[in-house]
């Protein structure tokens, strides 16, 4: 799920902290890296802090995604529930199944209002196809997930405690296979008849499992809630040029000026160039030219369309706009680094 959105974030968290309410986890973790991200990735926290208030019992915590991932790299168990945005949780899940001891053993699970999916946490891993080496316990965790979450928990238990007795008798695929502990190395298919010959029975030394009746997720319909009061504050153009110069970009671009609106920045990656860059910052042909009001003045759209033609007509390539928008009052669109 894309969740740049207030209505995105609000899905993701509050499904978060209804999988800790359901199953009994006592804190969930939100990971950003809204010290820097932070019109998208703060959205997501401030979100993550709105809705952790609804569920006093569940403890909430944040963190840097950066010592966040390592933290949970050295010490895993200190982790209940994560919540992040899809890059990052893309990268955590797949670290999360390597420090259990492959990531071919996880199973995912994508579960939404309509629908859900289930699959290995690693996709369809093309590098091991059609050579019998692929570990398949991540399909078969997928799977068990997906039995769960359709009522069928005895099938579950069934599957999952046969896997368990699979890995607990040392039959491994090449990605565990370890000499001191595992008793045979094996591929694909026959790990899986392995866990289809223990079928019915249970590991003796690993935990068995036992599934409630009516484990699936219950995540409730998403409410969307009074829109916030928008206004039209300024437009980024992002111009092509190929210069280096930031103040001689800068005279071509005030050309565009009027009484309603003028330039009142440039910034190359994010960082402010002008007025008063420093002369020292690496520049790519990809400028973002801020427009806001003059003084006593509004900007609407029409004056957009008017700046886009004289920019036209004055060969200043625009090679795309983005509207800076307050909400409720607060800012929606981001500062130049420097400003």
């Amino acid at each position: 799920m894309q969740a740049y959105s207030r209505p995105g974030c609000e899905k993701i968290v509050r499904y978060a902290f209804e999988y800790a309410k359901q199953y009994g986890r006592k804190k969930v973790t939100c990971f950003t890296k809204d010290n820097i991200m932070k019109q998208t990735d703060g959205l997501f926290h401030q979100v993550f802090d709105e809705i952790a208030k609804e569920y006093p019992t569940i403890e909430n915590e944040h963190w840097i995604i950066d010592i966040g991932a390592a933290k949970m790299a050295d010490t895993p168990e200190v982790f209940d529930v994560i919540v992040t945005l899809n890059l990052y949780g893309d990268v955590l899940s797949d670290v999360a199944a390597q420090i259990a001891g492959s990531v071919g053993l996880a199973g995912s699970a994508n579960i939404g209002e309509e629908c859900a999916m289930f699959e290995a946490i690693h996709g369809s891993a093309p590098r091991r196809a059609g050579q019998n080496m692929a570990n398949p316990s991540g399909l078969l965790q997928g799977a068990i997930m997906m039995l769960n979450h359709i009522g069928e928990t005895e099938v579950a238990e069934k599957i999952q405690n046969a896997w368990l007795k699979t890995i607990e008798d040392g039959i491994h695929t090449y990605d565990i296979y370890k000499e001191d502990t595992s008793k045979q190395k094996v591929g694909t298919k026959e790990f899986a008849k392995a866990v289809i010959a223990n079928l019915g029975k249970k590991p003796n030394s690993l935990k068995s499992v036992s599934y409630a009746k009516g484990s699936a997720l219950n995540l409730p319909k998403y409410k969307k809630k009074p829109a916030a009061k928008k206004e039209l504050m300024g437009v980024d153009l992002f111009v092509h040029w190929n210069g280096l110069n930031a103040n001689e970009l800068a005279s071509k671009v005030q050309a565009l000026d009027s009484k309603e609106v003028k330039l009142t920045m440039i910034t190359n990656r994010g960082i402010k160039v002008w007025p008063e860059g420093f002369e020292e910052t690496f520049c790519t042909d990809h400028w973002r030219c801020r427009f806001k009001p003059t003084d006593g003045n509004s900007i609407s759209k029409s004056h957009i369309i008017k700046l886009l033609s004289e920019a036209l007509d004055k060969n200043i390539d625009c090679i795309k706009t983005e509207n800076l928008y307050s909400f409720d009052g607060k800012p929606g669109f981001s500062l130049g680094q420097g400003q």
